[in-house]
């Protein structure tokens, strides 16, 4: 357990010690504010690594209340576990000009795709194109052929709103318990005041 585990645990026992109705209310308060605080850092550190909208990266995680398993409280954020679509990060089709001899200059065909997962990052497949209306979404995917048939293609994904999650989560808990404690340590100060 780490230094800020037990002092939070310190705290919270202290305002358990108080009873009532009160310090259910104070811990509740604590750990809402905390889970809310942690649900907008991780937007922004999520949009940090992945190219992907805040607004997206927003619906796909949740805070879950504060609520209490035998002896002690929890809250926190959960993300959506399922993949995401690489054309959910930004992206483009590329036009190459067609070698066609009876043809004049600016005929155009599909030359593939570029985008990017990671900022800063660019991507160039030749070999990508756009597969309109996928089954279950109706969204428009990024595919990969497989082979040589009309249905053999692989539609593609990058790394899900829940895996970056994961990483980002463990750099914030310090902060967030933090956060969490002198919240809790302002609300005994009121009290005693």
């Amino acid at each position: 357990m780490s230094k800020a585990s037990r002092d939070m645990k310190i705290v919270l026992d202290a305002i358990a010690q108080l009873g009532g109705k009160h310090s259910a209310v104070a811990i509740q308060t604590a750990l809402s504010d905390a889970a809310k605080f942690g649900r907008e850092r991780s937007i922004s550190e999520i949009s940090k690594q992945v190219a992907l909208n805040k607004s997206y990266i927003g619906r796909h995680l949740r805070v879950f209340p504060p609520a209490q398993k035998g002896d002690s409280w929890e809250a926190g954020v959960q993300a959506t576990r399922r993949g995401v679509l690489l054309s959910r990060f930004e992206n483009r089709g590329i036009q190459i000009p067609k070698k066609h001899p009876k043809r004049g200059k600016g005929s155009t065909k599909h030359g593939g795709v570029t985008g990017m997962i990671k900022p800063g990052q660019r991507y160039r497949a030749p070999k990508f194109f756009y597969v309109p209306g996928l089954r279950g979404s109706g969204a428009t995917g990024i595919a990969v052929r497989t082979g040589k048939g009309r249905d053999d293609f692989k539609v593609l994904h990058g790394p899900s709103v829940s895996q970056v999650f994961q990483s980002v989560r463990s750099d914030l808990s310090q902060e967030l318990q933090d956060r969490a404690a002198r919240k809790v340590a302002g609300m005994l100060l009121e009290l005693f005041e």
